[in-house]
């Protein structure tokens, strides 16, 4: 089975946040501002005269062993065999949330207004067009990729949960 993943260089990226705000447009989330399927990090460090920022974005890791698939007692989630896509059915949610609970990463996100959970799709509805994630078509530092089978892990940030966990497919490059 391939495995689609995502590739972060975090040298390439300038913070301007136009990833998140593709996101919400291509996933319709713009007015409900519950639900972020993809999210920014800014951190700081060092003092004068070299202070450093860093800047993260972040959204669902379509792990290996997803823990949220584990978690869902209604089987509502599902890893696609042909490329690995998580994807959370909405007709079979019953919101317990046990998968935002299960998810080291933090990424299912219980909708105010539906009362289920979603999250990133990896814009699966492009992908299957033979188009790219909304989010990596935005972004103009070119700090978000996306492949088949990427080369696990690099450098995580501070905080990133042990990939051990779910071997989440994703790529951290500097």
């Amino acid at each position: 089975m391939a495995q689609i993943g995502w590739i972060f260089d975090r040298s390439k990226c300038t913070g301007c946040r136009g990833c998140i705000n593709a996101c919400k447009f291509e996933n319709n989330t713009t007015l409900d501002f519950t639900v972020n399927y993809r999210w920014f990090v800014r951190r700081e460090s060092g003092a004068y005269p070299t202070p450093k920022v860093e800047f993260f974005t972040l959204a669902c890791n379509h792990c290996d062993q997803p823990a949220c698939l584990a978690a869902c007692p209604v089987g509502a989630i599902e890893k696609r065999a042909s490329d690995g896509i998580v994807l959370i059915d909405q007709d079979k949610c019953i919101g317990c949330e046990y998968c935002a609970w299960a998810c080291p990463y933090g990424v299912p996100q219980v909708n105010q207004v539906t009362h289920k959970v979603e999250k990133c799709t990896f814009c699966v509805h492009r992908v299957e067009q033979g188009l790219r994630p909304a989010c990596v078509d935005t972004c103009v530092g070119g700090a978000i990729r996306f492949g088949y089978d990427v080369q696990r892990y690099g450098e995580p940030p501070d905080g990133f949960a042990d990939p051990s966990l779910t071997n989440p497919s994703i790529e951290f490059r500097r």
